[in-house]
């Protein structure tokens, strides 16, 4: 990017314009003449919260408009109220919208402006005890491409003042611009640092849980392998224990359940025979009825033959006759007695028979019932009588067994759950140690010498003295020539060496389109002598720089930034042999000579 054009504005002014080229742009001329106004111009346009200084040539000026052109042929302009905090409004490819001046806000400068240098959502560190960190602004980056006179002749750092905080982040900038690679590493690690208390107080916890529970803190790998393999012996022995218990149950149980069968068997038995006794008798009583009844039969059909042999006479007591006119048959009478007993003769064979049937029932079952008692009694005999003897005492040496496997088994679980502690206890000790308690800025001493090289070459082209010699001064964040840090020159020399290293910057940035390509020095080359007092060293120093310097410095500018745009502002004027290669504007302070100033009169 390029700035083409600074225009400042008001009702019933002529504007103020300067119009600016890519190269070499050289804007010199008497002081108070808006020289430094134009710096301040830019600063504002780029976001200053305060409006440039309200000189008396500026009265009855309003707004400020700066036209900016890209690279690949496309520009955009940036107005300003002249207000103090005023917003900015964006024109581009005829579209206008308002930005806020800093990084707040979803449509804002800041952001716009680093979009367009790759350079947006970068985070840099501000503490690396603290893990305090900021977003790359605008206002952050702004100081290394527009540097007013007041900053050019400081010993401060080039990167800022590197007050409080600002050291840490003046070198978070600076890596961060030089790798490409910012620094949001860092709220990672504040996430973990806080995380980190929490594992603290876990290793804490678990410390003094083994404090208070374990005998010792250390673990005895023999110890567990001894536990372990006398657990596997107990097991062992438990498990033959078994065996054995199963061989003599199995015995005795078959031999006992061959006599609880038997038992059973001879307990039905018994049952059935008592059945067949009950039956025998009811059976018995059974043929004395019949043979009771048949008797009875047998003499009534006697009694019947005898009355039939015999005729009827007078009643021997009262002599009355007796009637004999009776119509009962006695052969049926005799038929009939006879028909019954035979019946009855019919049953009593076949009671006979079943009663037979019975005892024969009866003698199988108490010749069964014998066998099953001699078996009985050989079984008795054949049973081992300590059986029951060594199933006991099997059964207690498996309990025995059984608790001592338990005791070792806790015993074995203690050592595993402290050897699990303390493992877990190291584990966390590891990730607690791994969080570091400050942020490391990854070191970017490559790219710095890189650096180094391009701001030598400068001072070299420049012909500053051991300008072969730079080196970068980490605590400072500025470089040293010669050994001699930038800080322990005169104001002429710093101001020489401050350009040096933002214009060595922004080569270096620039071939990794990460700079906006333009630069503003304001009086490089002037140390306002009229209001300082100089000792002799001093005095030395500054004719120094104009015999020296002065000519390798405009001429250097003129030859190797054609593809970028530095835009110097200073008293001293560039020797008229090379004002053609620049664009070169000389404000005279005369009315009667040339352009009088910034603003018309």
């Amino acid at each position: 990017m390029i700035i083409t054009k600074i225009e400042v504005k008001g009702d019933e002014k002529k504007p103020a314009i300067v119009t600016l080229e890519k190269g070499l742009n050289v804007i010199s001329g008497a002081s108070d003449t808006g020289k430094s106004y134009i710096c301040q111009c830019i600063q504002f346009i780029l976001g200053a919260e305060k409006a440039p200084k309200s000189i008396a040539e500026a009265k009855g000026y309003s707004s400020l408009e700066v036209t900016i052109e890209e690279s690949d042929g496309g520009s955009f302009i940036l107005k300003r109220e002249l207000k103090n905090n005023a917003d900015l409004t964006l024109v581009e490819n005829d579209v206008t919208k308002i930005l806020k001046p800093n990084h707040k806000g979803k449509e804002n400068l800041s952001s716009y402006f680093l979009k367009k240098i790759s350079l947006e959502n970068q985070v840099l560190v501000s503490g690396t005890q603290s893990l305090n960190h900021s977003s790359l602004t605008l206002r952050i980056l702004e100081k290394l491409f527009i540097v007013d006179e007041a900053r050019i002749i400081t010993d401060d750092s080039p990167l800022g003042k590197g007050q409080n905080t600002e050291k840490t982040l003046e070198t978070s900038l600076l890596k961060t611009l030089l790798t490409g690679h910012d620094d949001s590493d860092v709220k990672m690690l504040k996430q973990r640092k806080q995380s980190k208390q929490s594992l603290h107080i876990k290793i804490e916890n678990l410390e003094d849980f083994m404090n208070r529970y374990f005998s010792t803190d250390d673990v005895d790998e023999n110890r567990i392998k001894k536990l372990s393999d006398d657990i596997d012996a107990i097991e062992k022995s438990i498990g033959l224990a078994e065996s054995k218990l199963d061989s003599l149950l199995q015995i005795g149980n078959e031999g006992i359940e061959r006599r609880n069968n038997l038992a059973s068997r001879s307990e039905v038995l018994n049952r059935k025979l008592d059945e067949d006794n009950t039956v025998l008798e009811r059976f018995h009583l059974l043929l004395s009825k019949y043979s009771s009844d048949r008797e009875r039969l047998e003499a009534n059909s006697e009694a019947a033959k005898y009355v039939d042999s015999h005729y009827a006479a007078n009643c021997p007591t009262c002599g009355s006759e007796l009637d004999d006119s009776s119509d009962i048959s006695m052969e049926l009478v005799l038929s009939s007695n006879a028909s019954e007993i035979k019946k009855m003769d019919s049953k009593v064979e076949g009671l006979h028979s079943t009663i037979h049937e019975i005892e024969e029932h009866e003698n199988a079952i108490s010749k069964e019932l014998i066998s099953i008692k001699e078996e009985l009694q050989d079984l008795e005999n054949s049973l081992d009588p300590n059986i029951s003897k060594m199933i006991t005492e099997t059964r207690n040496i498996i309990k025995y067994l059984t608790k001592n496997k338990e005791c070792l088994t806790a015993a074995f679980n203690l050592e595993i759950k402290r050897e699990k502690i303390l493992k877990e206890i190291g584990i966390l000790q590891v990730e607690h140690d791994e969080i570091a308690d400050k942020y490391e800025i990854p070191d970017f001493s490559k790219e710095l010498q890189q650096l180094m090289q391009e701001i030598s070459n400068i001072l070299i082209r420049w012909d500053f003295p051991n300008g072969n010699q730079v080196t970068y001064d980490k605590e400072n964040r500025d470089i040293s020539i010669g050994g001699k840090p930038r800080s322990h020159f005169g104001k002429g020399y710093r101001a020489i060496c401050f350009s040096a290293f933002v214009i060595g910057l922004m080569n270096y940035l620039c071939a990794k389109n990460r700079h906006a390509g333009f630069l503003i020095l304001d009086s490089p080359l002037t140390t306002y002598k009229e209001r300082d007092e100089f000792s002799q060293n001093e005095e030395s120093e500054q004719t120094s720089i104009a015999n020296n310097l002065i000519y390798a410095f405009y001429r250097d500018l003129c030859d190797f930034y054609n593809d970028k745009q530095i835009i110097v502002l200073d008293n001293q004027e560039p020797s008229e042999d090379i004002q053609d290669s620049m664009n070169y504007i000389h404000f005279s302070k005369n009315d009667k000579i040339g352009r009088y100033g910034f603003f018309p009169l």
